[in-house]
């Protein structure tokens, strides 16, 4: 087995609906609010407010059988290598670990209107976090993230900007 930056969440359940809804409380629970209803704030390593909205969790865990060369639609409606790292998003915001590329790119939306996101990618994890800018100063919305393969990341690479390349505190 691998080692990993951080530890992978393996949850268990009586059946894949339950499972699903165990890492959607978990997700919930980690960047959206508190069991008690507390809202929770989180900021990546800039100082730029990450807002999480619950409705994410079903795009971020679901993913395309054809994502390289597909339209962006999820027809893989949960991934569980995708939910096993729900925990490394807050890692990857605070910079903890590994060498991550921060990255700009633009991308039009379903009205067709450009989009400005924000892409971090963990070198040594091959992981993606993706964001988007919002029109209030100093905060990002997250989109997703994901486990990505080496020509997934050439692609992200080719259609984006290099902005810094943020390397572990030592």
């Amino acid at each position: 087995m691998t080692e990993h930056l951080w530890p992978l969440l393996r949850l268990q359940a009586a059946n894949d609906k339950e499972l699903i809804e165990a890492y959607r409380q978990v997700f919930v629970e980690t960047y959206v609010r508190t069991s008690d209803g507390k809202a929770i704030e989180v900021f990546d390593w800039l100082g730029n407010k990450v807002i999480f909205n619950p409705r994410n969790f079903d795009h971020a865990f679901s993913e395309s059988t054809d994502y390289r060369f597909g339209s962006g639609i999820h027809d893989v409606p949960f991934s569980k290598k995708r939910a096993r790292c729900v925990l490394w998003i807050k890692e990857v915001l605070t910079a903890s670990k590994g060498s991550i590329e921060r990255r700009q790119a633009y991308r039009r939306d379903s009205r067709e209107r450009w989009k400005k996101r924000r892409v971090l990618i963990v070198v040594e994890e091959r992981y993606v976090v993706v964001l988007e800018e919002r029109k209030e100063e100093k905060t990002l919305e997250f989109i997703s993230a994901f486990p990505a393969n080496e020509s997934y990341l050439e692609k992200i690479r080719q259609e984006s900007a290099l902005i810094e390349i943020k390397k572990p505190q030592s």
